[in-house]
């Protein structure tokens, strides 16, 4: 596997050197900051609501939820990265304000029921079909909103891809049971990222 190769798959589950780059570039590419921002704002936090993001990488993200939210939970299978939100966020820690556990988004642990969920470019690894979703469908609160985003990335991906990438996010929400689906774009180069919005039904 080429070295790029190898960079590439550390965005799945970073580890070691290569995390720690794939890390880096996460923290500090203008793009990944601008979308996870866009995605934030899409997802409309209230004060007070407990949001969970899932794959929150080194934690910048977790830093805009926490000036929003009551309380924040974050879910990783990198250990690594999940070492660096510990470090960037000790003090909403301390506070009990932030968790943090190391699991799967097919498996989550016992998190209780959120009012919102945020996943930016991490539930395409291996988490974004109706089964799993459906797992995280059972973790909101009834109206609670899902925000799912992605930009595609690898070899000269094309504004095709992101509109083959919508229709099946889109369709996979539906089957695990999410409505009131809402899709947003924001241009970017060398594609533009998606956020589709999903909702848990209100009960009844």
């Amino acid at each position: 596997m080429s070295l790029q190769n190898r960079l590439v798959a550390q965005f799945h589950r970073p580890t070691g050197t290569l995390g720690r780059l794939a890390g880096w570039i996460m923290a500090h590419r203008g793009s990944n900051l601008e979308r996870n921002r866009w995605t934030v704002d899409l997802l409309d936090v209230q004060v007070g609501d407990v949001v969970c993001e899932l794959g929150p990488g080194p934690g910048v993200t977790l830093g805009l939820l926490l000036e929003k939210a009551g309380r924040v939970i974050a879910v990783d299978h990198s250990e690594l990265m999940l070492d660096r939100c510990r470090a960037r966020h000790r003090q909403a820690i301390a506070d009990g304000r932030l968790a943090l556990h190391a699991a799967s988004f097919t498996d989550l642990p016992d998190i209780g029921q959120v009012d919102r969920m945020i996943a930016v470019n991490s539930l395409q690894f291996d988490a974004l079909n109706p089964a799993a979703l459906a797992g995280l469908l059972a973790h909101l609160k009834p109206g609670g909103v899902l925000a799912v985003t992605f930009q595609p990335r690898g070899s000269a991906p094309t504004e095709a891809d992101v509109d083959r990438a919508a229709t099946r996010t889109a369709g996979v929400l539906r089957e695990a049971g999410f409505t009131d689906l809402e899709e947003h774009r924001l241009p970017l180069e060398p594609v533009a990222a998606v956020c589709v919005l999903a909702r848990r039904p209100a009960a009844a």
